[in-house]
C-alpha cells in the first residue's frame, strides 16, 4: 500500500519531524519524501517558489496522458456521448 502526502511548511525542522512520525508509525518504508521549492506529486505540479503562494497545475500530466492516447482517439465531438445513447430498441 502507498501512500501520497503533500505537506507545505515553513519550518522545515517540523516538516522533517512529522515525516519521521508517519515513517514509523504508518508507513514505515513506504513512505518516500521530497524538498524543495517545486515538487512532483500525483500528476500535479506544486510551486512555491512564489512567496506566500502555492502554484499548482496538471499541465506536464496532461500533456503525458494525451501523448500516450490511441491515434484513432484523434479528432472533434460535439459531445461526448455517442450518437446512439438515447435510442431505445
Amino acid at each position: 500500500m502507498y501512500n501520497n502526502i503533500a505537506c507545505g511548511q515553513f519550518e522545515s525542522k517540523r516538516v522533517v519531524k512529522i515525516i519521521k512520525q508517519l515513517k514509523w508509525e504508518i508507513w514505515k518504508s513506504l513512505l518516500t519524501t521530497t524538498c524543495g521549492k517545486k515538487l512532483e506529486c500525483i500528476g500535479m505540479t506544486i510551486d512555491y517558489k512564489t512567496k506566500g503562494k502555492a502554484k499548482i497545475s496538471i499541465y506536464e500530466y496532461i500533456d503525458e496522458m494525451l501523448a500516450e492516447l490511441p491515434s484513432e482517439m484523434n479528432g472533434d465531438s460535439k459531445t461526448p456521448a455517442t450518437m446512439h445513447l438515447f435510442n431505445v430498441n
